[in-house]
């Protein structure tokens, strides 16, 4: 983000005195209270139902609206065609993953968000597609197995690609049978659950968007809500805390008790949440970012993230023997 995206701030209705850096935006100092300036990728189409969503939650928390511009609209495009969006910026902490506390705290109020949604009736919002996280898998799936070609047929190795060969076999074979099953649910029966129960999620629920304020705790981030099950918001942090946490058996339960105050999951959520956290997620992105880089050098970062994955596999193994639901 450059000077010129600051420029984009005489077509709002505000009042500058300062500005500085934030984590990928511009806070901005104003008369009104503070803002963030950012680049957004989205549809501009979905930012009018993000804040009616936004508005409904609002009772509960304080978070993040986004400002409209002079012209009404809620996005502005610069010169070079990049969308940008002004939100209100909320000043807050970030939730500590190291405290045990702070995330079941967490999880939490992601149920309580997750209920919340689910009480929004509104036309537009319903014809937002389903996610179809059984699509997502079988994408990652075939992504795995042509970068696993590429580096076979490749001729001199980097220490990184004959390191990932010798555990590709294993974790291919995981993300091949955890694809399979998941494309053997019902996906119509899905869709129907999500359509009766009004289903939505944040779509970014991780620590860094969990903000403790003065005022309570604040959910911000909202770009990538969508319609489905919470099960994605859930597994997204609870991976990630697991991570950090060598797939604890005990924290993983009490993580997921904690949901479970406020929002009882159903039994096709849960199995849903086992197959999703049954897939080598973790593996895939490793992959990703290979076949997606210059492949005359691998970050050191990234082989010490594979030997991460190799060394936590048999804790993550013995939680999801803890958590099988099926």
């Amino acid at each position: 983000m450059n000077d010129r995206a600051v420029a984009l701030l005489e077509q709002y209705d505000v009042e500058v005195n300062r500005t500085y850096k934030g984590r990928e935006r511009i806070i901005l100092e104003t008369q009104q209270g503070n803002y963030a300036l950012m680049e957004y990728k989205g549809r501009t189409q979905k930012l009018e139902l993000m804040e009616k969503l936004q508005a409904h939650i609002g009772v509960l928390q304080e978070n993040d609206m986004l400002l409209r511009n002079k012209e009404g609209e809620l996005f502005t495009t610069d010169a070079d065609g990049i969308i940008y969006v002004v939100k209100k910026h909320v000043d807050g902490r970030e939730c500590n993953y190291k405290s045990e506390a702070e995330v079941l705290l967490a999880f939490e109020i992601m149920a309580k968000l997750h209920c919340a949604m689910a009480m929004v009736r509104d036309e537009e919002m319903l014809l937002l597609p389903i996610y179809d996280y059984a699509g997502e898998m079988q994408k990652h799936t075939k992504e795995c197995i042509h970068i696993r070609r590429y580096i076979r047929n490749k001729g001199q190795k980097t220490e990184f690609e004959r390191a990932i060969l010798r555990e590709y076999d294993y974790f291919l074979e995981q993300a091949l049978e955890v694809t399979k099953r998941a494309q053997k649910e019902d996906m119509e029966a899905y869709k129907e659950k999500v359509c009766q129960e009004n289903l939505f999620y944040h779509g970014d629920y991780q620590y860094h968007n969990i903000l403790f304020t003065r005022q309570g705790i604040s959910v911000v981030n909202f770009e990538k809500f969508g319609r489905g099950s919470g099960v994605r918001d859930i597994y997204l942090l609870f991976r990630k805390i697991s991570e950090k946490n060598d797939w604890s058996p005990g924290f993983g339960k009490r993580m997921l008790a904690a949901y479970e105050k406020h929002r009882k999951l159903s039994d096709w959520e849960r199995i849903q949440l086992f197959e999703r956290l049954s897939y080598p997620d973790k593996f895939w992105k490793i992959v990703n970012f290979y076949g997606n880089s210059r492949k005359s050098w691998i970050p050191d970062r990234n082989l010490e993230k594979l030997e991460q994955l190799v060394r936590q596999e048999k804790a993550k193994q013995e939680l999801l023997s803890s958590l099988r639901f099926t």
